[in-house]
């Protein structure tokens, strides 16, 4: 104990209490950095990464399945959006038995004034948007509908995996109305509708 006495009696309680206040400064500055949103950078590293398909549909029998895709964070630009979803007749443990045809529907909100394109394979130029409407529900709320009939056949006796590019344009002529679109959200809901080939 009188060793423990000792050896505080000699620490220069200035330099300690000097020490002391810079620890703590210095330990709530990195606190405070770690919770700040450095927004442009996160922004950057979302919109520039291609990792993938940001959604995959199994079709493994005669189904309907969807999937949605959350467009938040976009702003205008003159480059394009884009998002990839994969269709695929087999899984890791299920194979489709029978050929499928499928349909792709995309349901889009309109809060935003966003162009659509779907693109298939590495064919970025076809347009594979065989119909585009806008309807109305109950609530009075619009709903863009973009149709692809009959996408693709995939034949029961290989593995296919049909993969699509979503490409959305913010156009730049938005940019004059920032506060307009500030946290607004469009939601993109991906339909799959499957038959059997007959």
């Amino acid at each position: 104990m009188k060793e423990l006495k000792r050896i505080f009696n000699n620490i220069n309680k200035r330099d300690f209490s000097l020490y002391l206040f810079f620890s703590i400064l210095l330990i709530v500055t990195l606190v405070s950095l770690g919770k700040f949103k450095f927004t442009q950078a996160r922004y950057e590293s979302a919109t520039t990464a291609n990792v993938g398909p940001n959604l995959a549909f199994f079709i493994v029998d005669v189904t309907n399945t969807s999937g949605q895709i959350k467009l938040d964070g976009i702003v205008p630009r003159a480059e394009p959006y884009l998002f990839t979803f994969q269709v695929s007749n087999y899984t890791s443990t299920k194979h489709a038995n029978v050929d499928l045809t499928y349909s792709i529907e995309i349901i889009t909100t309109t809060n935003m004034h966003l162009n659509y394109r779907i693109f298939k394979g590495n064919n970025m130029t076809q347009n594979e948007i065989d119909s585009d409407t806008i309807t109305t529900d109950d609530d009075g709320v619009y709903y863009r509908h973009l149709v692809i009939d009959g996408a693709s056949v995939m034949n029961y006796a290989n593995n296919v995996t049909d993969t699509y590019t979503l490409w959305v344009e913010y156009p730049t002529t938005n940019m004059g109305y920032p506060d307009a679109f500030a946290g607004v959200i469009e939601l993109v809901d991906i339909k799959i509708n499957a038959e059997q080939v007959v």
